[in-house]
């Protein structure tokens, strides 16, 4: 187990490394976000309640960046500065090494999330209704995105080629997974596309937990779609992991 969590814990001191643009990064982007989407387009909507279905959603993007930023740095870095090779010297299954990543890289992300309930708070006044809850769901949407990010940059060939991939996968979360609007607000069939998006689950769960009243999903839907994206994610990563680093040809 002190593997594990030594691994766990170079995951976090590799974010740490550059802590400064890592801070930038997790306040720049939700910043402008909520001030065009939250304060200034909720103001010019004042009877919508926009700016309480946009506001989880722009967490739930900040969540998904997080990780993958993280994941992807670790596999890249690991990849140009050859130290994959020491990775598979330790005295972990390739299982234990991927779930160190991914433990790292979740809390990581979590904090991620806790940064931007703060930003919900100071420039649009939302707290959750549940903050045990609202940890759960964070936690929750933080290993799921780390899952993803695994899979995007183990899945091509090397991780230098990974980017394409990635920002593949980004484009349809990000537009189609329920972020800038409720799925209450999908017509059909995108309402349909929308359940196969990660991001769906995690910002519809963070709408129930801020109190908005703009999801149509039933909170026992969110929590079975959820739980069955977990699963099916982290059987992809355990397969494309072990998969690449089994005959270590990097």
């Amino acid at each position: 187990m002190s593997g594990f969590w030594a691994f766990v814990g170079r995951a976090l001191g590799e974010s740490l490394d550059n802590w400064r643009s890592a801070l930038f990064r997790m306040l720049f982007q939700p910043l402008v976000y909520l001030l065009v989407f939250g304060k200034i387009l909720g103001r010019a909507l004042p009877d919508s309640g926009y700016s309480l279905v946009v506001a989880p959603g722009i967490v739930s993007m900040l969540v998904m960046s997080a990780a993958l930023s993280n994941i992807g740095g670790i596999l890249t870095r690991g990849y140009y500065f050859r130290s994959m090779e020491s990775w598979l010297l330790t005295p972990l299954t390739l299982r234990s090494l991927m779930l160190a990543w991914i433990t790292g890289t979740a809390l990581i992300a979590t904090a991620a999330g806790l940064i931007g309930n703060l930003l919900v708070y100071g420039l649009l006044g939302y707290v959750p209704l549940s903050l045990p809850a609202d940890l759960i769901c964070l936690i929750y949407g933080a290993t799921v995105f780390s899952l993803l990010g695994c899979i995007g940059y183990t899945l091509p060939q090397t991780p230098a080629k990974a980017q394409d991939f990635i920002a593949f996968l980004l484009m349809p979360m990000m537009f189609l997974g329920c972020t800038f609007f409720s799925y209450a607000m999908l017509p059909e069939p995108w309402n349909l596309v929308a359940l196969l998006m990660p991001t769906t689950y995690l910002s519809e769960a963070l709408r129930i937990v801020y109190g908005s009243h703009s999801s149509s999903l039933d909170p026992a839907l969110i929590a079975v779609g959820g739980i069955c994206a977990l699963l099916l994610l982290f059987a992809i990563a355990d397969w494309s992991f072990r998969r690449r680093f089994r005959n270590f040809l990097w």
